[in-house]
């Protein structure tokens, strides 16, 4: 989400190569359910491979576009590598590299780094354009009919996910295509506890695995002395694990569990539930403690536990352990109802600058880019390089599942990780073209695991930013909240000077001066590298947006020698660099 213009610079390299190696004016966009129409490629390694011919050998085709300087690409491919070695017999992969700097040389090297074995090629047929790519990896499935049956952009996170991926439609019975939207979820590798152990685990007199063949059970096991039930589902993105007790209350009672965490904060989640209701969610580290929930009528209830985990990272031990579920009665139920955390509370949800310096700003929309973009956030200047914010939150937002994302550094934090006497405190960086090459920075407050509820905060360093994102947006005039008016003198709605790019030379020179020809320079930022050749005259020059570039001398002819190890940062607005190397 951060270098939003690096992954767009990213796929206009990516698409315009193919433009380039497609000579039709008009291209057909192929759609899930189509016939693909034949088509055949030259591999690195000189051979021939035709789509109709593989299929009537193979159950199906993955054809994967990507490019070598593409980090998630290289990313997943170790993974479809191990896949394909297990399924080689039933599956073929095709990769279609759509950069036309990737030629066979290139991905023969790239190909002897990362030990591929499957069929790699240029994307010299077009199929990214065919495939409407907008953005790589891109994978898509045909099947043994010769139908479009699956088809995702973004890396594959695991072995697993190609395996399952695989598994439908090298399945013996499969005859009519079968159209496949998401991967399907792992069914769990681990055997369900007796149920009975499960019970003398959390001390109550029944104890169920979970009836969801893609549910993980929770298993008995020792933890800190204690026998405990524990959840399985370690490390599995997107999964689940659980386990339920019936239990008889009353009203005035209090159902009451004692459980440890040690999780991905906000993200990895112990649900407590009551009759399919999710009343409770702890994440993060929490030693043993204990939450109780009120009974208010006399009946049988369904205690379901369980730990749900997002598809991103993990943190912690990764694992919910939990030790007991009771009824109390009478002052053992007021105990435990007094011994809940307490979380301060407010009628509404804020999220403010706290910054003795900062301002509030108005910015006109007449378009509605910005709400588009960001709703209803507020607008800030920082007039510093770290902005402060304090939030709040009502009783019906539970804090353990409300989290901050940082569009600053892309981090997410969790709210309770800041709680203080009246709320919820952060403190994060100020991005400015001056330091990071950007305009502005926004933090978002979550307020549940899903994501699907937030508020927002957009902040900028000074007024020149301000100016800039205004002009480069196309947006209306600013003011500050207060009615105050703008103190610097370009105004908005006049034209000023927007450093969109910025040129960077790189230069190879001997101890004695001379320019060096054929040094390989690796330029990068977060998420993406690109790769250029010194000239005759030992010069390495690009144009990009402006960033702070990671300089990285990748490789030097023969004859000479230097430093590939330390990466130099290029100044955000451009210039020169120079480096020594020593002809021996």
């Amino acid at each position: 989400m951060k270098k939003m213009l690096s992954l767009l610079l990213v796929l206009l390299l990516c698409l315009g190569s193919v433009a380039m190696a497609e000579d039709a004016a008009e291209v057909t966009v192929y759609q899930m359910g189509d016939k693909i129409e034949d088509f055949t490629v030259t591999t690195f390694d000189g051979k021939t491979v035709t789509l109709s011919e593989v299929l009537k050998e193979k159950d199906m085709v993955l054809i994967n576009i990507w490019a070598t300087w593409c980090g998630p690409c290289r990313n997943e491919f170790p993974f479809m590598e191990e896949a394909y070695k297990q399924y080689q017999d039933k599956v073929e992969i095709i990769a279609l590299s759509c950069e036309p700097t990737d030629t066979d040389d290139v991905l023969a090297e790239f190909v002897a780094e990362l030990g591929m074995t499957f069929n790699v090629a240029q994307d010299t047929v077009g199929m990214a354009d065919k495939f409407d790519v907008s953005a790589i990896p891109t994978s898509v499935v045909v099947d043994r009919n010769g139908t479009i049956c699956f088809w995702e952009a973004g890396s594959l996170p695991d072995v697993g996910s190609f395996t399952r991926l695989f598994d439908v439609f090298v399945a013996e019975d499969y005859t009519e295509s079968v159209m496949l939207d998401a991967i399907p979820l792992m069914k769990p590798n681990v055997a369900a506890a007796a149920e009975a152990d499960l019970a003398a685990a959390l001390d109550v007199a029944n104890a169920a695995n979970p009836a969801d063949e893609y549910t993980w059970p929770m298993v008995v096991t020792e933890k800190d002395g204690r026998t405990v039930v524990a959840s399985t589902n370690a490390t599995y993105g997107s999964s689940e694990a659980m386990v339920s007790t019936a239990v008889a209350a009353k009203a005035g009672d209090a159902i009451v569990v004692t459980f440890k965490t040690s999780t991905e904060t906000a993200c990895d989640l112990l649900n407590i539930a009551i009759n399919g209701e999710v009343v409770k969610v702890f994440g993060g580290e929490h030693d043993w403690m204990t939450y109780a929930i009120p009974v208010e009528a006399d009946g049988d209830y369904t205690v379901a536990l369980s730990y749900v985990k997002d598809m991103m990272a993990e943190a912690g031990e990764d694992c919910v352990w939990v030790d007991s579920v009771a009824v109390v009665s009478g002052d053992d139920a007021a105990a435990a109802l007094a011994a809940n955390p307490a979380y301060p509370v407010t009628e509404e949800v804020t999220l403010n600058v706290t910054n003795p310096e900062a301002k509030e700003i108005v910015i006109g929309d007449p378009d509605g880019i910005l709400a588009s973009a960001f709703g209803d956030a507020k607008y800030y200047i920082i007039n510093g390089d770290a902005a402060s914010f304090s939030a709040t939150l009502p009783a019906d937002v539970d804090p353990e599942g409300a989290f901050f994302y940082s569009y600053y550094d892309g981090s997410t934090t969790g709210v309770t990780q800041g709680m203080t006497a009246d709320g919820y405190a952060i403190t994060k960086g100020v991005d400015a073209l001056e330091t990071t090459g950007y305009t502005y920075a926004y933090l978002a407050l979550y307020l549940d695991p899903n994501g699907s509820q937030m508020v927002m905060a957009v902040y900028f360093m000074n007024e020149e930013n301000v100016n800039q994102f205004v002009t480069n947006n196309g947006l209306g005039a600013w003011n500050y909240a207060d009615g105050t008016a703008p103190s610097t003198s370009a105004l908005p709605g006049e034209q000023v000077e927007v450093l969109t790019e910025a040129t960077y030379t790189v230069k190879y020179v001997d101890q004695d001066g001379n320019p060096v020809a054929g040094v390989m320079c690796q330029v990068c930022d977060e998420e993406t590298c690109q790769v250029y050749t010194s000239d005759e005259n030992g010069v390495c020059e690009f144009t990009l947006a402006p960033y702070a570039w990671e300089i990285h001398t990748l490789k030097v002819p023969e004859g000479y020698e230097g430093d590939t190890e330390t990466i130099t940062i290029a100044p955000v607005e451009g210039g020169e660099l120079v480096f020594t190397l020593t002809k021996v």
